[in-house]
């Protein structure tokens, strides 16, 4: 039997030594794993924090913030009731005017306007805000009494103002004044005054008491008839034969929130003018681009007062009343 011959000490060491260097290499491959990443070295080790060598930031869009910058801030929506994106602040001149008043929150144009047979006075009307819209009843309070309408102007320091509906010379009819309701049950035609200052004309038949409550009804009136029907004149009227005809007339017309016009017609004058009829004033006020209108009391009871001036010639001199539209001056009470 042959017998092997013992390595040399030295060489034994020596491949030890070699073989602890090759464990050792394995060990490193396990504990650090190397890979490509969007062509960017990402090293991460296994025992825990990573360390991260990330590709540079992206170049940013100069065109991105410029869009940016140019998109304006939104605009706060106003408040209802609020007009102060129509109020006109320039001038206001008319041809025909024959007064005007301006203030921070009210703007007011008085024309003087003739046809053949009649004389008739429009305002035209601004106001800010939908409380600039004002009535007042005689004696201060509903069922007050009766008060010439030239009076109530001057206890309240109007600067223009107009005979209502004289709604305590009748037992029924929707008043409604300032946001305060005083009577709800209904007769006749009814115009209303929301609180956001849209203001719609209705038919009795056809009018929703609660309905209008909900929707936020300021003011009220109860005479008429309607005066504009979807942009024309009324094929009939809610109202009598005396009153459809030539008349002294007091009427209000919209065009849009805040901008109103109160019409005062001369009549009973056989030197000057006879009055309007109401197909008359309703082709009146459709040619003035008033897209709804309302009769109030007219005849004698017919009056415009302007800055503490009574307006053209109301019939015998005019009589009292129990309410008025008026701007400017007192708030209500």
């Amino acid at each position: 039997m042959l017998h092997k011959k013992p390595l040399p000490i030295l060489l034994v060491i020596l491949l030890d030594v070699l073989g602890i260097g090759a464990m050792l290499g394995i060990f490193s491959l396990f504990m650090f794993v190397i890979r490509f990443d969007n062509g960017h070295l990402r090293q991460s080790t296994v025992l825990g924090a990573t360390q991260t060598i990330d590709a540079p930031a992206a170049t940013p869009d100069p065109n991105a913030q410029q869009d940016a910058a140019a998109t304006p801030a939104p605009t706060p929506t106003p408040a209802p009731g609020d007009f102060s994106a129509t109020f006109p602040t320039g001038d206001l001149n008319a041809a025909n005017a024959i007064g005007s008043y301006a203030d921070e929150n009210l703007r007011i144009v008085v024309t003087e306007n003739h046809t053949n047979d009649a004389s008739y006075y429009v305002a035209d009307v601004w106001i800010r805000n939908v409380q600039g819209f004002k009535t007042a009843f005689a004696g201060g309070k509903f069922n007050g009494g009766y008060a010439m309408p030239s009076t109530m102007a001057s206890e309240n320091n109007a600067i223009l103002a107009l005979s209502g509906d004289c709604n305590r010379a009748r037992p029924a009819g929707l008043v409604i004044r300032n946001g305060t309701v005083y009577r709800d049950t209904l007769q006749g035609d009814v115009c209303i005054l929301y609180a956001d200052g849209v203001m719609e004309s209705y038919y009795e038949s056809s009018f929703d008491l609660d309905a209008a409550m909900a929707r936020g009804a300021y003011q009220s009136w109860s005479f008429g008839p309607k005066l504009i029907d979807n942009g024309q004149v009324p094929s009939s009227y809610n109202t009598s034969d005396a009153i459809i005809a030539h008349n002294p007339r007091s009427a209000i017309g919209y065009y849009e929130p805040g901008h109103y016009c109160l019409i005062y017609v001369d009549g009973r004058q056989s030197n000057n003018s006879k009055g309007l009829t109401l197909d008359e004033l309703s082709q009146i006020m459709i040619d003035l681009g008033c897209v709804d209108g309302y009769n109030l009391d007219g005849g004698q009871s017919s009056m415009m007062v302007f800055q503490g001036q009574v307006v053209g010639s109301p019939y015998k001199g005019g009589r009292e009343i129990s309410d008025i539209i008026y701007f400017g001056g007192n708030d209500p009470q």
